[in-house]
């Protein structure tokens, strides 16, 4: 399998992962501190949005730097970075 390809795969259950909990967390800290007995449940479609805007969020910085590490791989005969070649 193209190494790519699992990258994404792995990328997609992680930011799905993230979505998911952030949602749970956000959701349930709002109603631990605003909400009161009695009251109707808050509208759940707001912490959803937030929920994944965190998964994309990570999802895009991961795969941005996932493509950057792949075009920045130093060539054959070239020094790694930090490093001065001496061979002549």
């Amino acid at each position: 399998m193209d190494p790519k390809i699992g990258k994404l795969a792995e990328l997609t259950v992680e930011a799905f992962l993230i979505a998911w909990l952030g949602y749970l967390t956000i959701y349930q800290n709002y109603l631990l501190y605003r909400w009161h007995r009695g009251l109707p449940l808050p509208s759940r479609v707001p912490f959803v949005v937030l929920g994944l805007a965190m998964g994309l969020a990570f999802f895009w910085y991961e795969w941005d730097k996932f493509e950057k590490s792949n075009h920045s791989k130093p060539g054959r005969g070239s020094a790694e970075p930090g490093e001065t070649r001496t061979d002549t």
